[in-house]
């Protein structure tokens, strides 16, 4: 059982923990666009190495877009590729921030993602309440700017470093478990969250005990 007065700081992931996402519409609009896919799109995400390099920022928007474009039909243009990689992202919800927000009157918050500039500049801009995703945590890391990404222990362990945080006072959530798995592994309490408001009622709980 946690005990929110025993952590100082919280670790949040974005997608489907903040934001909606769902893969299966890029799944979609990239097969209309001729990208030919004949299994799981998750399992070639991560097999294709475009992708994990566009994650860690080892190629620009611009080398991403023009692989992807190889691979789509004749007549698709750099605006319909972006269009249907932006298009997994969903919306955020006002309960959401307004949670992580009171969380914030006591405890560090931070935002580590794995992610890409293109996702970023679609989604981080249009949050509720505050507007941006950089007014809602003390500091944001992505892994694009970082060069690395989860479940890697090195950027579990280069956040702690940098925001100056000890595991064992620390949350984290995250809706992958290899991410959760790789955060436990290194003492850092982590929920699973398996569907994006699963979490919020949850801290809601432990806010009221905690100023109880």
């Amino acid at each position: 059982m946690t005990k929110l007065k025993d952590k100082k700081s919280v670790i949040f992931d974005l997608g489907n923990v903040i934001v909606d996402i769902d893969l299966n519409i890029t799944f979609q609009r990239f097969k209309e666009l001729g990208y030919y896919i004949d299994e799981n799109f998750l399992k070639i995400y991560h097999q294709t190495p475009i992708f994990k390099d566009f994650e860690e920022g080892r190629v620009t928007p611009h080398e991403f877009t023009a692989e992807l474009l190889q691979k789509m039909k004749q007549g698709v243009t750099t605006d319909d590729v972006i269009a249907a990689w932006n298009s997994l992202l969903g919306d955020y919800k006002e309960e959401r921030i307004s949670t992580i927000l009171e969380l914030r009157k006591t405890h560090q918050v931070y935002l580590l993602s794995n992610t890409n500039s293109l996702h970023i500049d679609s989604c981080a801009y249009r949050v509720p309440i505050v507007g941006s995703l950089d007014k809602l945590f003390d500091k944001i890391y992505y892994s694009h700017e970082m060069g690395m990404s989860k479940p890697n222990d090195i950027i579990f362990e280069t956040v702690l470093r940098d925001a100056d945080i000890k595991a064992e006072e620390t949350l984290y959530l995250d809706d992958s478990v290899a991410n959760v798995e790789a955060a436990r592994n290194l003492g850092i309490e982590s929920w699973l969250v398996e569907y994006p408001d699963q979490w919020v009622p949850q801290m809601n709980q432990l806010l009221k005990e905690t100023i109880q």
